[in-house]
């Protein structure tokens, strides 16, 4: 549930990174967005709140940030990728998060345009108190802005009768706050 609920977090982040930290756009060879946007997916599903079955799932998600000050770019398409997760989850586990959890881990890929890209390797996504909120958090480990962190905050949002009447498949999500490079 804990890599679930991260991934989940992560990939609403990772595709939008609305950020946390707040820094003058273009401060340090960085930038901040004000808009992000994008769609995780979880494979396989995670079984419904009747269910006491687990799946051990990977969380990918894909998006775009947009309205970029600073660091010579303004918009990129985002891609997250965790690993097959080692505990299990489900719907029931995703909606109480746990605390202690290091959230779902996995690689985040900024695409900014022709030959300028942003990777982090470790990118973490973690869910708030608020199960549908999670925060982002990463270190840029290759590409524009090397060296510089990455943060944000995502609210996602479950398809209609997910989690109750069908498996979790896919949820979008959007930033709340700016998505910071700094």
């Amino acid at each position: 549930m804990r890599k679930i609920a991260g991934v989940i977090a992560a990939a609403a982040l990772m595709l939008p990174v609305g950020i946390l930290a707040s820094s003058p756009a273009g401060a340090a060879g960085g930038t901040t967005c004000k808009a992000a946007a994008g769609k995780a997916t979880f494979t396989p599903p995670l079984p419904i709140f009747a269910s006491a079955a687990k799946v051990k799932n990977t969380l990918t998600a894909a998006g775009t940030i947009t309205k970029c000050t600073g660091g010579g770019v303004t918009k990129a398409t985002t891609k997250f990728t965790s690993p097959k997760s080692t505990t299990g989850a489900n719907c029931t586990t995703l909606s109480k998060p746990d605390p202690k959890s290091k959230g779902t881990i996995g690689t985040f890929t900024i695409t900014w345009g022709p030959g300028k890209t942003s990777t982090v390797a470790k990118f973490a996504i973690k869910q708030t108190k608020n199960p549908v909120q999670a925060t982002t958090t990463g270190k840029i480990t290759k590409g524009l802005f090397v060296g510089s962190s990455v943060t944000g905050k995502v609210q996602y949002t479950l398809p209609a009768n997910a989690c109750t009447k069908a498996p979790l498949k896919t949820v979008t999500y959007k930033n709340i706050g700016n998505f910071v490079i700094k």
